[in-house]
Protein backbone atom coordinates (compact mmCIF):
# COMPACT_ATOMS: atom_id res chain seq x y z
CA UNK A 1 0.00 0.00 0.00
CA UNK A 2 2.61 2.54 0.76
CA UNK A 3 3.81 1.82 -3.20
CA UNK A 4 0.62 2.64 -4.18
CA UNK A 5 0.42 5.66 -2.29
CA UNK A 6 3.78 6.88 -3.34
CA UNK A 7 2.20 6.68 -7.12
CA UNK A 8 -0.85 8.76 -6.19
CA UNK A 9 1.83 10.95 -4.54
CA UNK A 10 4.07 11.56 -7.02
CA UNK A 11 1.16 11.61 -9.95
CA UNK A 12 0.11 14.86 -8.05
CA UNK A 13 3.89 16.59 -7.39
CA UNK A 14 4.23 15.90 -11.27
CA UNK A 15 1.62 18.41 -12.20
CA UNK A 16 2.93 21.27 -13.76
CA UNK A 17 0.59 23.02 -15.90
CA UNK A 18 -2.42 22.50 -16.59
CA UNK A 19 -2.16 19.94 -19.97
CA UNK A 20 -5.20 22.64 -21.38
CA UNK A 21 -2.40 25.07 -21.77
CA UNK A 22 -0.04 22.38 -23.82
CA UNK A 23 -2.03 20.42 -25.94
CA UNK A 24 1.34 18.67 -27.26
CA UNK A 25 1.70 17.46 -23.61
CA UNK A 26 3.58 14.27 -23.06
CA UNK A 27 2.03 13.05 -20.20
CA UNK A 28 -0.34 10.25 -19.74
CA UNK A 29 -3.28 11.24 -17.81
CA UNK A 30 -6.29 9.29 -15.97
CA UNK A 31 -9.36 10.16 -15.23
CA UNK A 32 -10.10 8.51 -11.89
CA UNK A 33 -8.56 5.12 -11.19
CA UNK A 34 -9.06 1.76 -12.44
CA UNK A 35 -9.20 0.33 -9.10
CA UNK A 36 -12.26 2.04 -8.44
CA UNK A 37 -14.35 1.25 -11.64
CA UNK A 38 -13.25 -1.94 -10.64
CA UNK A 39 -14.32 -2.20 -7.32
CA UNK A 40 -18.04 -0.52 -8.72
CA UNK A 41 -16.91 3.46 -9.08
CA UNK A 42 -19.18 4.41 -12.57
CA UNK A 43 -19.87 7.31 -12.28
CA UNK A 44 -18.86 9.96 -14.56
CA UNK A 45 -16.17 12.06 -13.44
CA UNK A 46 -14.59 13.99 -16.84
CA UNK A 47 -17.08 14.93 -19.81
CA UNK A 48 -15.82 13.50 -23.46
CA UNK A 49 -14.85 17.27 -24.23
CA UNK A 50 -12.54 17.86 -21.07
CA UNK A 51 -11.04 14.71 -21.75
CA UNK A 52 -9.70 15.39 -25.04
CA UNK A 53 -8.06 18.06 -23.80
CA UNK A 54 -5.87 15.51 -22.49
CA UNK A 55 -4.61 13.07 -25.42
CA UNK A 56 -5.92 11.90 -28.56
CA UNK A 57 -5.53 8.16 -28.13
CA UNK A 58 -6.65 6.33 -25.05
CA UNK A 59 -9.45 4.07 -23.19
CA UNK A 60 -11.61 3.96 -20.81
CA UNK A 61 -15.33 3.22 -19.79
CA UNK A 62 -18.36 5.39 -20.00
CA UNK A 63 -20.39 6.08 -16.95
CA UNK A 64 -22.44 3.63 -15.66
CA UNK A 65 -20.92 1.11 -18.11
CA UNK A 66 -22.71 2.31 -21.01
CA UNK A 67 -19.79 1.50 -23.00
CA UNK A 68 -16.60 0.68 -23.73
CA UNK A 69 -14.62 3.81 -24.53
CA UNK A 70 -11.69 3.91 -27.59
CA UNK A 71 -10.29 7.28 -28.31
CA UNK A 72 -8.38 7.07 -31.60
CA UNK A 73 -7.24 10.19 -33.19
CA UNK A 74 -9.07 12.57 -31.35
CA UNK A 75 -12.47 11.21 -31.90
CA UNK A 76 -14.02 9.08 -28.85
CA UNK A 77 -16.02 6.00 -29.46
CA UNK A 78 -18.02 4.39 -27.29
CA UNK A 79 -19.40 0.82 -27.62
CA UNK A 80 -22.01 -0.20 -25.75
CA UNK A 81 -24.00 -3.72 -25.05
CA UNK A 82 -25.17 -3.59 -28.72
CA UNK A 83 -21.48 -3.98 -30.03
CA UNK A 84 -22.09 -1.00 -32.41
CA UNK A 85 -19.79 1.45 -31.99
CA UNK A 86 -20.54 5.58 -31.83
CA UNK A 87 -19.21 8.88 -31.87
CA UNK A 88 -19.88 10.05 -28.32
CA UNK A 89 -21.08 13.42 -27.44
CA UNK A 90 -18.88 15.82 -25.85
CA UNK A 91 -20.92 16.32 -22.99
CA UNK A 92 -21.29 12.60 -22.26
CA UNK A 93 -19.48 11.53 -18.95
CA UNK A 94 -16.20 8.88 -18.42
CA UNK A 95 -16.36 7.26 -15.27
CA UNK A 96 -12.21 5.92 -16.03
CA UNK A 97 -9.84 6.62 -18.61
CA UNK A 98 -6.32 6.54 -19.52
CA UNK A 99 -5.33 9.29 -22.30
CA UNK A 100 -2.30 10.89 -24.20
CA UNK A 101 -0.98 12.84 -27.12
CA UNK A 102 -0.06 9.60 -29.18
CA UNK A 103 3.90 10.12 -30.51
CA UNK A 104 5.58 6.79 -31.68
CA UNK A 105 8.86 6.42 -29.71
CA UNK A 106 9.37 2.74 -31.59
CA UNK A 107 8.14 0.89 -34.23
CA UNK A 108 8.22 -2.47 -35.50
CA UNK A 109 6.12 -4.68 -38.32
CA UNK A 110 4.97 -8.14 -37.55
CA UNK A 111 4.40 -10.33 -40.44
CA UNK A 112 3.92 -13.48 -39.03
CA UNK A 113 0.86 -15.12 -37.27
CA UNK A 114 0.97 -14.36 -33.40
CA UNK A 115 -2.00 -15.13 -31.06
CA UNK A 116 -2.58 -13.23 -27.71
CA UNK A 117 0.03 -14.39 -25.79
CA UNK A 118 2.75 -14.52 -28.16
CA UNK A 119 2.11 -10.94 -28.98
CA UNK A 120 2.16 -9.94 -25.55
CA UNK A 121 5.35 -12.15 -25.54
CA UNK A 122 6.77 -9.77 -28.25
CA UNK A 123 5.73 -6.76 -26.28
CA UNK A 124 7.68 -7.83 -23.56
CA UNK A 125 10.64 -7.89 -25.41
CA UNK A 126 10.48 -5.14 -26.99
CA UNK A 127 9.09 -2.79 -24.08
CA UNK A 128 11.22 -0.98 -21.22
CA UNK A 129 10.28 -2.53 -18.06
CA UNK A 130 9.47 -0.33 -15.23
CA UNK A 131 7.90 2.26 -17.62
CA UNK A 132 4.67 3.27 -18.77
CA UNK A 133 3.33 3.45 -22.10
CA UNK A 134 0.70 3.79 -24.60
CA UNK A 135 0.08 1.60 -27.59
CA UNK A 136 -1.20 1.59 -30.84
CA UNK A 137 -1.63 -1.68 -32.92
CA UNK A 138 -2.95 -1.64 -36.54
CA UNK A 139 -4.00 -5.12 -37.31
CA UNK A 140 -5.58 -8.14 -39.55
CA UNK A 141 -7.11 -9.99 -36.74
CA UNK A 142 -7.30 -14.05 -38.04
CA UNK A 143 -10.10 -13.96 -34.81
CA UNK A 144 -10.94 -11.56 -31.83
CA UNK A 145 -12.87 -11.59 -29.22
CA UNK A 146 -13.70 -8.60 -27.12
CA UNK A 147 -16.93 -7.52 -25.09
CA UNK A 148 -18.92 -4.71 -23.47
CA UNK A 149 -21.23 -4.65 -20.45
CA UNK A 150 -25.16 -3.71 -20.10
CA UNK A 151 -26.05 0.11 -18.85
CA UNK A 152 -25.47 -0.28 -15.11
CA UNK A 153 -27.53 0.99 -12.24
CA UNK A 154 -26.97 1.90 -8.57
CA UNK A 155 -26.91 0.91 -6.30
CA UNK A 156 -23.35 -0.73 -7.98
CA UNK A 157 -21.44 -4.21 -7.96
CA UNK A 158 -18.13 -4.67 -8.36
CA UNK A 159 -17.67 -5.09 -12.29
CA UNK A 160 -16.02 -9.07 -11.18
CA UNK A 161 -19.94 -9.72 -10.40
CA UNK A 162 -21.04 -7.63 -13.79
CA UNK A 163 -22.03 -9.51 -16.76
CA UNK A 164 -20.29 -9.45 -19.89
CA UNK A 165 -21.60 -9.01 -23.18
CA UNK A 166 -18.80 -11.16 -25.44
CA UNK A 167 -18.39 -10.41 -29.49
CA UNK A 168 -16.23 -11.64 -31.78
CA UNK A 169 -14.84 -11.55 -35.52
CA UNK A 170 -12.67 -13.46 -37.93
CA UNK A 171 -10.56 -11.89 -40.71
CA UNK A 172 -11.32 -8.50 -39.79
CA UNK A 173 -8.98 -5.30 -39.57
CA UNK A 174 -8.78 -2.79 -36.87
CA UNK A 175 -6.96 -1.33 -34.38
CA UNK A 176 -5.81 -1.93 -30.65
CA UNK A 177 -5.37 1.07 -28.57
CA UNK A 178 -3.84 -0.05 -25.17
CA UNK A 179 -1.66 0.64 -22.59
CA UNK A 180 1.81 -1.20 -20.70
CA UNK A 181 1.58 -0.40 -16.88
CA UNK A 182 3.78 -1.54 -14.13
CA UNK A 183 1.89 -4.27 -11.99
CA UNK A 184 3.36 -2.53 -9.02
CA UNK A 185 0.95 0.67 -10.23
CA UNK A 186 -2.00 -1.48 -10.81
CA UNK A 187 -4.27 0.83 -8.87
CA UNK A 188 -4.10 3.13 -11.70
CA UNK A 189 -4.65 1.15 -14.38
CA UNK A 190 -4.72 -2.78 -15.74
CA UNK A 191 -1.68 -4.64 -15.56
CA UNK A 192 0.28 -5.05 -17.52
CA UNK A 193 -1.60 -4.83 -20.72
CA UNK A 194 -4.96 -3.05 -20.98
CA UNK A 195 -6.32 -3.08 -25.20
CA UNK A 196 -9.54 -2.34 -26.44
CA UNK A 197 -10.35 -2.75 -30.21
CA UNK A 198 -11.82 -0.92 -32.92
CA UNK A 199 -12.47 -2.29 -36.54
CA UNK A 200 -11.09 0.34 -39.47
CA UNK A 201 -15.01 0.83 -40.16
CA UNK A 202 -15.41 2.14 -36.79
CA UNK A 203 -18.72 -0.21 -36.88
CA UNK A 204 -17.99 -2.08 -33.41
CA UNK A 205 -15.17 -3.12 -30.68
CA UNK A 206 -14.44 -3.28 -27.42
CA UNK A 207 -12.42 -4.56 -24.28
CA UNK A 208 -9.72 -7.06 -25.93
CA UNK A 209 -10.32 -10.61 -24.31
CA UNK A 210 -8.25 -12.35 -27.00
CA UNK A 211 -7.12 -12.64 -30.55
CA UNK A 212 -5.53 -13.96 -33.10
CA UNK A 213 -2.80 -11.58 -35.57
CA UNK A 214 -1.70 -12.39 -39.39
CA UNK A 215 -0.19 -9.23 -39.50
CA UNK A 216 0.48 -6.05 -37.29
CA UNK A 217 1.85 -2.47 -37.11
CA UNK A 218 3.03 -1.65 -33.46
CA UNK A 219 3.88 1.43 -32.25
CA UNK A 220 4.93 2.48 -29.38
CA UNK A 221 4.92 5.80 -27.04
CA UNK A 222 6.98 6.02 -23.89
CA UNK A 223 6.00 8.68 -20.86
CA UNK A 224 7.55 9.75 -17.95
CA UNK A 225 5.28 11.88 -15.82
CA UNK A 226 1.60 10.99 -15.55
CA UNK A 227 -1.45 13.19 -13.72
CA UNK A 228 -4.64 11.71 -12.00
CA UNK A 229 -7.99 13.28 -11.91
CA UNK A 230 -9.29 11.29 -8.66
CA UNK A 231 -13.10 11.02 -8.32
CA UNK A 232 -14.84 13.56 -5.75
CA UNK A 233 -14.47 11.13 -2.68
CA UNK A 234 -18.11 11.40 -2.18
CA UNK A 235 -18.45 8.97 -4.91
CA UNK A 236 -16.06 6.34 -3.18
CA UNK A 237 -18.08 5.93 -0.38
CA UNK A 238 -19.38 2.43 -1.62
CA UNK A 239 -16.09 1.04 -2.63
CA UNK A 240 -12.80 -0.14 -0.77
CA UNK A 241 -9.74 0.65 -2.48
CA UNK A 242 -7.73 -0.72 0.20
Amino acid sequence: MRLLFFILLSSVLMIRSDPRMNPQSDDLYYASLNEAIHQGQYDGVITVNELKTHGNFGLGSEERLAGELVLLNGIAYSIPASGKAHVMPKTNKIAFAAVKFFTSDKKLFVKRSLTMAELESLLDSVITQNSFAAIRIRAHFASIQYRSFEVQEQPYKPIKDVKEIPFAGADVQGTLVGFFTPRAAEVLNSPVYHFHYIDNNKTTGGHLLDCKISKAEIDIDYTSEFTTKLANPSLLQHVDLN
